[in-house]
């Protein structure tokens, strides 16, 4: 039998994977040794993450209105 929660967990998983890179990309650019090359592809990377989240983020929330258990724990 399935969990009523797993479409929540797939969604939810699918929005912290964009921030994860996101973080780690961030921990790069803080290194003295990256040049300027690497910075500017980092940079278009991580924006190109930010909307990916924002995009799983939007998601998720949809998700999350249309889980039957959420509701009954958010009505009760």
């Amino acid at each position: 039998m399935s969990n009523p929660l797993d479409p929540v967990r797939i969604a939810f998983d699918k929005a912290v994977g964009p921030h994860q890179k996101r973080q780690n990309l961030i921990a790069i650019l803080k290194e003295e040794d990256v040049g300027k090359d690497r910075r500017a592809q980092i940079v278009k990377e991580t924006s190109q993450l930010d909307a990916e989240w924002v995009a799983a983020l939007i998601e998720l929330r949809k998700v999350m209105d249309d889980c039957s258990a959420l509701r009954q724990k958010k009505d009760a």
